[in-house]
């Protein structure tokens, strides 16, 4: 009886083992990431710093599990981040975002972290509860410098019909790219476009993306920034043969008012943004259009861009009333020879800015983009990935309590991905 006993245990404890390394080690995957970051915003004009500047070496690494074998299958992902101060006297810089800064403006020689999610799968569809990092048109975690923004909460994705994917999230605190400790979720407030930078007990989102046909995808989405706002997306991405050339189009409408307790006062805005190309052969040539109406400035989380079609380095271009026209020019060098290097340059130019706080005054910017990549396509180094961007950014805004300062703007990454399964 005893050996019948423990020949069923060893069976069974085989069969757990199989099943479990069948599913939670066989499927995982683990990559870490080595990015070089260096960031050099020189201001222009009068300014409290003459920069913000900072160099800095991080790590990302994510270890995420397979789904154990059942009805439902669970799993566990983990991040772990790490950042490291490469620069010198950087208290002398203003804080470019990169790394923690201490009370005197000196950088945090190095800061790491680890964050867990669980997961849950049936048939397709998942559900994620922990750190997320949400891409979406309302919640969008930005990817912008060293390390990315993170959320708390919890993420359920909807894949059983063709061709429609389904999102429900609610998440309530934020892991800022220059912190590593969760804090409340505050709206943006650069320039002083509300009464306040809110902050709010957390945020909830639904919505999906529907793939009409291979050449174009429908978005529908809706959050909901407790007693701060509500706002609204649907956008349409487009691309089509037309013979001598592909069409490419991407239209994006943001609905934004105030909502509940209206914690950073009235809101009210609709902006649309558009933009069209033509791709032939190595070369697209594209040309944009953004326009805010409302009372107020479009809303956006703090810290992250708006998810416009320009993703500009020095400002957002979604102020009130503001109009902005756009052209761009890219250039990719896989058919000369140059496989992996591709080159870009926009210019856009923003007019008729209302700032209430500074009078009726009609502001302007403008910016001038170049960007510079290359990823080794082959061989020992294949991954690893080499850019360069420049912005020369101009406004004629007042200095004083501006967020957004005349200045040149240089960023270099170097990031390579080792991928261990």
């Amino acid at each position: 009886m005893k050996r019948t006993a423990l020949l069923m245990g060893l069976v069974a404890a085989t069969a757990v083992q199989t099943t479990w390394s069948n599913s939670i080690i066989d499927d995982a995957q683990v990559n870490l990431t080595a990015r070089n970051f260096y960031f050099d915003r020189d201001y222009k004009g009068e300014s409290a710093y003459p920069a913000a500047r900072d160099w800095a070496q991080g790590f990302i690494l994510k270890a995420n599990s397979g789904y154990t074998e059942g009805v439902v299958g669970f799993g566990v992902d983990v991040l772990g981040l790490a950042a490291f101060n490469l620069g010198h006297n950087s208290e002398d810089y203003a804080a470019s975002g990169l790394l923690p800064v201490g009370t005197n403006n000196e950088r945090i020689d190095s800061s790491a972290e680890i964050r867990l999610t669980a997961k849950a799968k049936i048939q397709d569809s998942t559900l994620h509860v922990g750190t997320l990092t949400p891409i979406f048109p309302v919640l969008f975690s930005s990817p912008a410098r060293l390390l990315q923004q993170h959320y708390r909460g919890a993420h359920l994705q909807f894949n059983e019909i063709d061709q429609l994917k389904l999102h429900a999230i609610y998440v309530d605190r934020v892991n800022q790219r220059d912190s590593t400790d969760y804090e409340t979720i505050r709206v943006g407030n650069p320039n002083g476009r509300f009464a306040a930078a809110a902050a709010s007990s957390g945020l909830h989102m639904l919505g999906g993306d529907y793939k009409i046909n291979d050449t174009a995808t429908f978005q529908l989405y809706h959050a909901n920034l407790h007693d701060v706002y509500y706002q609204s997306f649907a956008g349409l991405k487009s691309k089509h043969d037309v013979g001598f050339a592909t069409a490419l189009s991407d239209l994006r409408l943001f609905v934004s008012e105030d909502e509940g307790e209206a914690r950073a006062g009235h809101i009210d805005n609709q902006h649309f943004s558009g933009i069209v190309g033509l791709n032939r052969n190595n070369h697209t040539v594209s040309v944009g259009y953004m326009q805010s109406f409302g009372d107020t400035a479009m809303p956006t989380l703090a810290s992250a861009e708006p998810a416009v079609f320009l993703d500009s380095m020095s400002a957002d271009f979604s102020n009130k009333d503001e109009k902005v026209y756009h052209v761009r020019y890219d250039y990719d060098f896989k058919d000369v020879g140059l496989n992996g290097l591709k080159f870009m340059t926009r210019y856009s130019k923003g007019v008729d800015i209302d700032l209430p706080q500074f009078g009726d005054k009609d502001f302007s910017q403008s910016s001038l983009d170049f960007d510079v990549s290359y990823r080794v396509p082959t061989g020992k180094l294949e991954g690893l990935n080499l850019r360069t961007r420049f912005s020369r950014y101009r406004n004629d805004m007042p200095v004083t309590g501006m967020a957004f300062r005349s200045d040149n703007e240089t960023r270099v990454n170097i990031d390579y991905t080792w991928k261990f399964k």
